[in-house]
């Protein structure tokens, strides 16, 4: 880029409103800087400071364009700092939806950093997935419908397959369980909205509407520990809710199953992919593939 180097001395000394302090960070002369900055105003036909005689300020047309060249600078800075990240580093920043990162995933890649020591697998939860134009991640994991208008494929990992379930307290608080729904003090639990519980009740008891009511969580999995505590009745699964349900702290309710999302990966376009993340992202593949696999 032609005037980078006068972008760059102009975008100092407009941060700093000193040539004399942009010279100091950029380790050359005031005189550099002051060139550099007469260059660029001639390039664009307009001047960038009012030059006093011991100080400096923006002009209108300077006001206009630093922040904007700041911007600009720090995406490049961005990008190169990703590049040399991925290019150069065994480390993989993985962002992943709250329950499946603390379920699934943080277990996965203990054991696969003790087969592959070399690699650094940073795991970091988030409901909202970010911007797709970040440049601190390399792999996203989360709900396929949160992933939706990417312009790279997403890959199913496994679906959610839920079922009601509940606390063995819960359970034994009733009279008969098979008529659960009978029973007006059971608080339905919903994660993010209630638009799941609402799914299944318009697939199995159409006629209902007790799914309007119970406890909102902001993510599945404190829907999860609230089920666990006794708080009330969940659409369970048997991966993300595999240990609850293998350990008997939850309980199925009823065998009505109602496929409430899918869980996605996505590689991030904005960093280089190096063997690394792939043979990881391949690794992941395998292990969700045997999850869905039938158990005996």
């Amino acid at each position: 880029m032609k005037h980078l180097n006068a972008l760059r001395a102009f975008e100092a000394a407009a941060r700093h409103e000193s040539f004399s302090k942009a010279a100091a960070e950029l380790h050359v002369s005031h005189t550099v800087v002051g060139q550099h900055v007469r260059n660029l105003e001639e390039w664009l036909c307009a001047p960038l400071f009012v030059r006093h005689k011991n100080w400096i300020e923006l002009t209108e047309e300077g006001r206009m364009l630093a922040p904007r060249i700041s911007q600009g600078l720090q995406i490049l800075s961005d990008a190169c700092d990703a590049f040399h990240h991925s290019s150069s580093r065994n480390i993989i920043e993985v962002v992943a939806e709250p329950a499946i990162s603390s379920r699934w995933l943080r277990r996965l890649i203990a054991d696969y950093q003790k087969e592959q020591p070399h690699i650094q697998i940073n795991l970091r939860s988030a409901w909202s997935p970010p911007a797709r134009t970040s440049t601190d991640w390399d792999l996203l994991v989360h709900f396929e419908q949160r992933l939706s208008g990417s312009e790279r494929a997403m890959n199913r990992l496994f679906p959610i397959d839920g079922f009601p379930a509940c606390s063995p307290a819960l359970v034994n608080r009733l009279d008969d369980p098979d008529r659960w729904l009978q029973d007006k003090s059971l608080l339905l639990i919903h994660d993010h909205g209630t638009n799941i519980w609402r799914q299944w009740f318009a697939r199995f008891e159409p006629d209902s509407t007790a799914w309007e009511d119970g406890q909102i969580h902001s993510d599945l999995a404190l829907a999860i520990d609230a089920a666990v505590d006794g708080e009330g009745v969940i659409l369970a699964d048997h991966i993300i809710c595999k240990r609850e349900m293998a350990s008997g702290a939850l309980v199925q309710l009823d065998e009505r199953t109602l496929r409430c999302a899918w869980y996605c990966s996505l590689t991030s376009m904005h960093r280089i992919t190096s063997p690394a993340q792939k043979r990881f992202h391949s690794w992941l593949m395998e292990r969700a593939a045997e999850s869905l696999a039938p158990t005996d």
